[in-house]
């Protein structure tokens, strides 16, 4: 009987390895994740000299694992078992309270050497920063128990800080809310001597409200939906992306609100160079930025004519050279902050 039990084991066993290799075999790779919002690693070419450095046996695992029959769905076991097992940290990401999820902020460019760059070359009067705290070191209270993040203690921190109890940073998603984003560029316009346009004073409506972002996405796991808010403006604007690359208008995209990265209703999500006129007073801002700045841009149309978006992870020339002819007369950085990473309490 027992013998009877262990083939029935090992044919099970058997019958599920050969059962996954044929699927794998059968199902076309995948070039994208729209779950986790990503690239997927695509099967590598065979060579000898791949082989024997090792790394042709690092990309074909890499593979194996993205790749995977019903990736998504073992994903989403996954966490839902460690969950069960009491886990606060899955991945990267932090289980916080009331759904927050939490994560260290990525350096995305050198701003340091960006910042002497524009300086030099516009004068440091010239030259501001909005840097973008991580939701760690504003929702201290939501942290998981030992677990602390810190932050550059700057006026754009203060001020999320004194409003973390509003919608500032999304659940499932490592950005701000464009709520979160006004409170950095009240702060920023403040200390500019600047009037920031009220919230009170823009057109607010919901977009969105079964948002899933970027923490979701790599979890699969989210508490509680977000929602995205919209607060307008109002200025009517025309905007060319990528010197006319693009055939894209205007600074909002509702096609993306029903997609798996609908925080590209804003700016359409990141692209290399945006030029938007304004029909405003004032001057030409040049904004080089990450994707944090893509909710805050609309606030800055109210105080300048021209407004150059400038993103330095895809723009391939060199930006202080390019910026040389476009007549610009300020430069604002907006970026997440990376002095200080997360950190875990002994």
């Amino acid at each position: 009987m027992n013998k009877k039990k262990e083939l029935f084991c090992c044919v099970l066993f058997l019958a599920a390895l050969y059962g996954l290799w044929a699927a794998d075999l059968l199902c076309r790779d995948r070039l994208y994740s729209s779950w986790e919002k990503r690239m997927l690693a695509q099967k590598p070419e065979f060579s000898w000299s791949e082989v024997l450095d090792g790394s042709y046996g690092r990309a074909y695992e890499e593979w194996l694992t993205d790749q995977f029959p019903a990736r998504d769905r073992w994903v989403n076991l996954k966490t839902r078992c460690e969950l069960l097992l009491g886990k606060k940290e899955i991945d990267g990401i932090w289980i916080g309270k009331d759904g927050q999820l939490f994560s260290e902020n990525e350096k995305t460019a050198d701003w340091d050497r960006l910042t002497e760059q524009m300086a030099a070359q516009y004068g440091a009067d010239k030259v501001s920063s909005i840097q973008a705290p991580s939701a760690g070191s504003v929702l201290e209270e939501k942290l998981p128990y030992g677990i602390t993040f810190s932050s550059e203690k700057d006026h754009v921190w203060e001020n999320l800080y004194a409003h973390r109890q509003e919608y500032i940073y999304y659940r499932t998603d490592h950005h701000w809310t464009m709520r979160g984003a006004w409170y950095a560029y009240e702060a920023w316009a403040r200390e500019r001597g600047i009037q920031p346009v009220l919230l009170e004073d823009m057109e607010y409506r919901v977009v969105k409200e079964d948002f899933l972002g970027t923490h979701y996405a790599r979890l699969h796991y989210a508490g509680r939906m977000d929602f995205i808010e919209l607060f307008d403006p109002g200025v009517s604007c025309t905007a060319v992306y990528d010197l006319g690359g693009q055939e894209l208008t205007g600074l909002y995209h509702p096609e993306h609100l029903e997609s798996e990265d609908a925080y590209r209703f804003f700016m359409d999500g990141n692209h290399p160079v945006v030029q938007i006129e304004t029909g405003q007073a004032g001057g030409h801002l040049a904004v080089l930025k990450d994707s944090f700045a893509n909710c805050l841009i609309p606030f800055l149309t109210r105080h300048h004519g021209k407004i150059t978006v400038l993103d330095p992870r895809y723009f391939r020339a060199d930006a202080a050279e390019w910026l040389q002819d476009q007549e610009v007369t300020e430069v604002l950085f907006v970026y997440q902050d990376t002095v200080r990473r997360g950190v875990r309490n002994e």
